[in-house]
Order: structure tokens, then sequence, then C-alpha cells
């Protein structure tokens, strides 16, 4: 069961939502980290904030906490594989993103009542569960660890920047596909934490476009936004 938060919600603040299918993982971070520092920076109309859906080309991330080359397991079949390696300004340690991931970036200017980051983190997973739910898998989550998980598997990871009160990265489910790449870093700062996908799960491929039309719909609600026209 998901417990929702008791603030009484104002009325939703608009949201213009982007879904690019399969895309640079390099185009859509840049594109992000120059909206959510003019959003920040604005005295005026800055402009409408926006909730990226996409499913990214093969990268490593490395967050704040990442311990930069210890987080690397084998930089050779990363390369082999194509898969670059960036380091991002969110919090957390380090994580991969390819084919068969379906990422959430939601920059948006949070307003007073939005601003505890903690409860923000546990909206994000909600999503995901509720999104999980959908096709009847229990998602969860885990006492210590940001992120959803099923049992001891982890399905999908979470991690924000905030720069002025505008968010900034967000969440990444495994939906489909080969995701070994996670075998060759140590992802989210956990030793030998394996990774599930919802195809392992049910047995069969997820259409993508499915999942995230189900996401879309839970974060814009539990977010309080509404799609702009």
């Amino acid at each position: 069961m998901i417990e929702m938060d008791t603030v009484v919600r104002t009325d939703p603040e608009k949201i213009q939502v982007e879904t690019p299918g399969k895309v640079s993982f390099a185009e859509i971070h840049s594109s992000m980290l120059e909206l959510q520092a003019k959003l920040g920076s604005s005295t005026g109309d800055a402009g409408v904030d926006r909730l990226f859906l996409f499913e990214p080309s093969p990268v490593v991330t490395l967050g704040s906490r990442s311990a930069d080359s210890s987080a690397i397991l084998d930089p050779e079949k990363l390369k082999e594989r194509g898969v670059e390696i960036h380091t991002v300004d969110r919090g957390g340690e380090a994580t991969y993103h390819g084919p068969g991931q379906l990422i959430a970036y939601p920059v948006i200017r949070l307003r007073e009542e939005e601003r505890d980051l903690h409860e923000l983190l546990r909206k994000l997973e909600a999503a995901v569960i509720l999104t999980l739910a959908d096709w009847e898998i229990v998602g969860e989550r885990r006492e210590g660890h940001t992120g959803v998980w099923i049992g001891y598997e982890k399905i999908a990871s979470v991690g924000l920047s905030v720069r002025r009160w505008v968010t900034g990265h967000g969440l990444s489910l495994c939906v489909n596909g080969d995701q070994r790449p996670f075998d060759w870093i140590v992802p989210c700062g956990l030793q030998n934490c394996p990774i599930v996908t919802m195809e392992n799960l049910l047995g069969t491929s997820i259409e993508l476009r499915s999942v995230e039309e189900r996401l879309r719909f839970h974060l814009l609600n539990i977010l309080n936004r509404v799609e702009a026209p």
C-alpha cells in the first residue's frame, strides 16, 4: 500500500510533456540542464515546467556520491558495448541507462509546500510502484535505499538534483532488454545488486509506449501537474 502525503493540494500547475522515444541521453541531459537553469534564474515568465519521458542511448552516469573509477568494474566491456560514461549533477552513485529503460525527468518549479525533497523522492517511487501495479507487478521500497525493488532485485532507480527549487533528473524503470552493463559497474553503490526488468517478470516483451503512458499518468497525478495544451 502506498502512503500519500496529507498536504491539501492547491490547483495543479501546467507542465509540458516531451516523449521523443529513443534518443541520445546527452541530448536530453543538456536540454534538462538548460531548462532547469532557465526556470531557476528567471524573475518573470520563463515558460512552462516540463516532463521528459524517453528511452536513452547506453550510458553510465556517476552521481555526487560516486567514487569515480571504483564504481566502474569493467571499463573495457563498457567501451566494447559503446556505453558512454558521464558525471552528472544528481545525488546518488553510479547507474546504467540504456535501451529497454524508460527514463522520466520532471523539471518542475517546486512550490513552498512541495519542498520536502525526501517526500519528492517517495512520490517518484510511488509513481513507479503504481505503474508496475498496472501489470500486476508488486514493487516495493527498501529501507535505507532509494528506488523500487522486486524482492531483492532492483527494477527502478531514483535520483534528483535541485537548483533554486527547480528539479532535475528523476527516475529510470527497467522495462525490457539486456541490462548486463549493470554487472560491469557498482550500481547505486551496492555490490552484487541484481537487476530485473518487467520483461523478466512477465516472461514477454512489453511495449515501452504503453508503460510510458501509464507512468506519465501516475507522475502527473502524484506531482499535482496537468498537461499544458
